[in-house]
Order: structure tokens, then sequence, then C-alpha cells
């Protein structure tokens, strides 16, 4: 249940990416600050999800992202969470990856309206290029390209991930690798509802 989780997790801040960086004519940057809701939860120290194997501290304890193969696996997870989300119209697994009310509200608004060609599946979200441009014990930034196999579309940005009390959540995407997505591991997160 954990890896389906921290999936979920991971393809929510993709799909957060995909949407927010979606080609809508406008080219200036887009940034979205995040905040965790308080609550508590145990996991067991190792899940694993598919081909994808994902280690996490316990609650209270964060784990430092320390290779693009670790950055890799919670962003797929987190991506496939936000498209599954998307997909099934589930508020509760939208908020299982986002940490912020922004996020989430990107998210439910693309409920019926963002369009896939297949139901969304782990296996079937590409990424590609990556690049740590961040990671300590409470930020990391992710540079890098994002493919999926059930939806139209590439996207490459810097991905912004916070540790929360669930583990690692998505915060906010920049188009630009320049951008100033630093102040996103520095702002104090919202609330999700």
């Amino acid at each position: 249940m954990f890896g389906r989780w921290i999936t979920g997790l991971i393809v929510i801040a993709l799909a957060i990416g995909v949407w927010v960086l979606w080609p809508r004519g406008d080219t200036s940057p887009t940034t979205t600050t995040v905040q965790a809701a308080p609550t508590t939860t145990t996991t067991d120290p190792t899940t694993t999800t598919g081909d994808v194997t994902t280690t996490t501290g316990a609650v209270g304890s964060t784990d430092v992202i320390e290779t693009v193969e670790e950055a890799e696996a919670i962003l797929l997870e987190l991506w496939f969470g936000w498209f599954e989300g998307i997909y099934n119209q589930d508020e509760e697994r939208i908020k299982e990856v986002v940490a912020s009310q922004s996020r989430f509200e990107a998210a439910t608004s693309a409920f019926g309206e963002m369009t896939f060609d297949a139901p969304p599946t782990i296996s079937a979200i590409h990424l590609s290029g990556l690049e740590l441009l961040r990671a300590d014990e409470t930020c990391t930034a992710v540079w890098g390209t994002l493919t999926v196999d059930f939806r139209a579309g590439v996207s490459t940005s810097v991905q912004v991930l916070r540790w929360t009390l669930h583990g690692w959540r998505t915060v906010s995407s920049w188009v630009n690798r320049n951008d100033l997505w630093e102040n996103d591991c520095d702002a104090q997160l919202d609330s999700l509802p």
C-alpha cells in the first residue's frame, strides 16, 4: 500500500508538472508553492512497486536523495499518482502526491478535462536526462524530461520536491532550469484542504 502511495505521489508530481508546463501560448515560468497538512503515518522502510523500489525513512526523518536513480524512482511514483488521481477523478489520490493547495487545485481542475489514450500505468511513464540540481534533507530539485505513453506530449522542467511528514511530495515545476525554483525550497508550505 505504501508503494502505491509513493507511486501516486511521484505520478501526481509529474502530472502537475506536465499540466503546468503544457504549452498554452504562455512562455512565462510557472511556479507553485505547497504545504503539507500535518498527519501521522508509519511506513515500511522499503516498498517495492513493480520494478521501482523506493526507500523511505520513518516519520519525522528524511532521506536525502543522493542519486539520479533515487530521484527517478520517487518522481515516477509521484507522476503515476498524479495521473492516476486525475484519470479516476480521485481527490484523495491527488493529496497523496502533492504538498499544496495550489497543486491540488491544478490537479482537480484537470478532472474531466485531461484526455488519456489509455489508463495510466507506471511502466508507461518515462523520465530521461535527469540531473539533480539540489538534494538535501528538506528539498530536492530535479531537471529532466517526462514522456508518457498514455497521453501525448513531452515536458522538460525542474521538478521541486519537499520533504513532508508523508515523504517526498511535489511542490512546483519550472520550465527553465535557471528559473527561481530555489525559492520554493525555502518557502513555507501552504495547506491542503
